[in-house]
């Protein structure tokens, strides 16, 4: 997909859970291939729900979403584990697997798409160096500190080389130094022409990593609306 093309395409989407509760309420807004967004609003908002939606993770109640050219609402399973191999996600809780070394969890997206093990040594050595961590191939994630396990997540994140990278509030349980270098990282791939979409309450960080800025309020577009 090259630069500037249409990568991801929302039309009034809308959630509504069985209880009632409206999460995402007329949401429309087109994000290009090889922008950098940034999701902000307040706990609640419904920042993590749409990015959700955009992995499969959640379906809409109505409207039209479009992901990487296919119809998020109709697509078979077997479609959005297709999306979501060409996804990369970043939780604020990192998710890594404890039981296992960094290099088992950086190449668990590539193990997943058959990759053997002769392959995966220099993919992984290659994306950990980039975080800064190639010296940690083999340790345990306990033995890291908080912005190390996070900067290991990125690392999962983008070892498959994904169009997009989604990050829930990468930066939120990070001081401000540890968030700021994340963000560097993700910066980086960006410039690399990755698309990153991140939530994050983390408004500070925006004055020296300046991006596109989408605001939620309540579930609704209250800024940043458009591509």
């Amino acid at each position: 997909m090259a630069e500037g093309e249409s990568l991801i395409q929302a039309r009034q989407l809308m959630l509504r859970y069985r209880t009632g509760k409206t999460a995402l309420a007329g949401v429309s807004l087109d994000i290009a291939q090889g922008q950098f967004v940034y999701l902000t609003g307040e706990s609640g908002a419904g920042k993590s729900t749409l990015l959700k939606m955009f992995y499969g993770a959640l379906r809409p109640t109505s409207g039209q979403l479009s992901v990487q050219q296919a119809d998020m609402r109709s697509a078979s399973e077997a479609k959005v584990r297709e999306i979501r191999r060409r996804t990369g996600v970043v939780f604020q809780e990192h998710r890594l697997l404890f039981s296992r070394t960094v290099f088992e969890n950086v190449a668990l997206p590539l193990r997943v798409q058959g990759w053997e093990t002769e392959r995966l040594i220099p993919r992984v050595s290659k994306v950990l160096e980039y975080v800064g961590l190639e010296d940690r191939l083999w340790s345990y994630p306990e033995a890291l500190s908080g912005g190390e396990q996070q900067r290991v997540a990125i690392a999962r994140a983008m070892t498959a080389n994904p169009p997009i990278i989604l990050a829930d509030e990468p930066t939120g349980n990070l001081d401000i130094e540890t968030a700021r270098r994340v963000l560097d990282y993700l910066m980086g791939l960006n410039q690399q022409g990755t698309t990153v979409i991140m939530a994050t309450h983390d408004l500070h960080l925006l004055e020296s990593h300046p991006g596109r800025v989408v605001q939620l309020h309540a579930g609704a577009l209250v800024g940043g609306e458009g591509g």
